[in-house]
């Protein structure tokens, strides 16, 4: 189970092509909270992701699912382009309660991209 609170994202495309610099695509970070199953999170370039998380008790993991927004103009770690109009991606993953980091790999746009997930702190009441 996640705990409520404020985590620290890092994430790295695991199949962004042999012709894809080490400088061009690949890996970014990002911030998210959780508050009572629901997710708000983005990263530097305007990325903005929110959606649900619940618990899967019979295999002890989180299941997270979330639309991202991406801007216009704006560019994935997989090397895709969102265009002048933006683009919306929906993203689903299965996460082990972090000790401290929880991983997982999740389809982005078609692509996998690994995911680090790490609890940064809670939520003051």
């Amino acid at each position: 189970m996640l705990d409520d609170g404020i985590y620290g994202l890092r994430f790295e495309s695991t199949g962004a092509g042999a012709d894809a610099g080490p400088s061009s695509f690949g890996e970014g970070e990002a911030l998210a909270v959780l508050r009572a199953g629901r997710i708000l999170g983005s990263d530097p370039h305007g990325g903005v992701f929110r959606g649900r998380c619940r618990y899967d008790a019979a295999r002890g993991e989180a299941i997270v699912e979330v639309r991202l927004a991406v801007p216009p103009n704006g560019v994935l770690v997989t090397g895709l382009e969102a265009g002048q109009e933006g683009a919306f991606l929906d993203v689903c993953g299965r996460f082990p309660p972090p000790k401290p980091v929880s991983s997982a790999v999740v389809d982005l746009g078609g692509v996998p991209v690994a995911v680090a997930l790490r609890f940064v702190g809670p939520l003051k009441r």
